[in-house]
């Protein structure tokens, strides 16, 4: 049997609880519905249809992911992506969390080799259930502001059980010498 994997940073839960507030108000006044369904996070890695018996061998890679040096990331204002219409929160992109990005698909590629190319970090409101709403969600959020940061100390591994999103796995920041080699 296969499942889809997210690899993922979970914001500290007071700063859940208020972007939780911010989609579920959201969801009541266009009625969408969809976004509530994960957990408030940032995608580094969506990983699709891994079969089961790959699992243990992907909870296991993911420790030498650790090697980072905490950071703070930055919440800043709201945007969408137009083309699959999505409306976020942006997640600033800085160094520390592309670098974490390349290292953990540097890692998973031998899982799952359906990779996306690059990261586009950020906190989704809004997706999948839009349907002709997207026009005025996008008009509502664009002139919002949003601010907030938080430390990311350590990244999540989550699976959805064809119902849910549940935490397998954190991974606390353990840095040592072996980021260095992960982030050639």
């Amino acid at each position: 049997m296969t499942h889809n994997y997210l690899i993922a940073i979970l914001p500290p839960s007071e700063l859940s609880l208020l972007i939780d507030e911010l989609r579920k108000e959201c969801s009541k006044k266009f009625r969408v519905f969809k976004a509530l369904r994960p957990p408030v996070h940032i995608t580094l890695l969506f990983l699709p249809n891994i079969d089961d018996t790959s699992e243990p061998r992907l909870i296991n890679s993911l420790e030498a992911a650790r090697n980072f040096k905490p950071f703070t990331q930055e919440l800043e204002n709201y945007d969408a992506f137009t083309d699959n219409e999505v409306v976020f929160i942006k997640a600033l992109v800085n160094k520390e969390i592309t670098s974490l990005y390349r290292n953990i698909k540097k890692i998973v590629g031998a899982v799952s080799k359906d990779l996306k190319s690059q990261i586009s970090p950020h906190i989704t409101i809004a997706y999948r259930d839009l349907k002709d709403r997207f026009p005025a969600i996008h008009e509502h959020y664009k002139n919002e502001r949003f601010e907030a940061s938080f430390q990311v100390d350590h990244f999540t591994l989550l699976k959805h059980d064809r119902i849910q999103w549940n935490i397998l796995k954190h991974y606390k920041s353990k840095p040592g010498d072996e980021q260095m080699k992960l982030e050639l």
